[in-house]
């Protein structure tokens, strides 16, 4: 024996009761997901963490939800705030902290905005991030981070990732729970 630990097999029965609560932790993040998405009518833009590099303030899979930025005035930008911005090169926005904020008394105002992953061992400077320029500027800036659902965005992910194998998988177990549930 390991220490007294029993294993012992389930049956039928409880490996099907296994899978119905696979099913309904699958349903629980699908609805914080629409949960998520709905909160976008109310002004928040839900966003999956599809890499590693936030971590391990933020974990791949987790949801985040983000205000859109207003002027400067009303919403300013600060070193620690997480942000969204579209990079210089690719379609995905960047989702990174900003490290760095100076504020610009010439050329009419301004900020010059510096960003890095909490996990990269450098910061967002390089070409393929900001494109010609060495900072962001406000302009760039899509969103702030308000808020976040742990682990909410992994059945998005899988979806993402493994398609119609995933959505045919969840269907087929919440179809056999509904009809074992309507047989005893």
């Amino acid at each position: 024996m390991d220490g007294g630990a029993t294993r012992r097999l389930l049956g039928p029965r409880g490996a099907l009761s296994e899978l119905i609560l696979l099913g309904l932790l699958l349903a629980h993040a699908l609805m914080a997901y629409t949960v998520a998405s709905a909160a976008a009518g109310a002004g928040l833009t839900p966003r999956v963490v599809v890499s590693g590099s936030m971590e391990p303030a933020f974990k791949r899979g987790d949801l985040l939800l983000f205000r859109k930025m207003s002027d400067g005035r009303s919403d300013p930008i600060r070193a620690g705030d997480i942000v969204l911005y579209e990079p210089a090169y690719g379609d995905i926005p960047v989702v990174h902290r900003i490290i760095k904020v100076h504020e610009r008394r010439e050329e009419g105002g301004g900020a010059d905005i510096l960003t890095k992953g909490d996990a990269n061992g450098v910061d967002d400077s390089a070409a393929f991030m900001y494109g010609d320029e060495p900072c962001l500027q406000r302009h760039h800036v899509m969103a702030k981070a308000v808020g976040y659902l742990p682990n909410a965005g992994l059945f998005s992910i899988a979806v993402e990732e493994k398609g119609p194998v995933v959505r045919t998988v969840v269907i087929g177990v919440l179809s056999l729970g509904l009809l074992v549930n309507a047989l005893y």
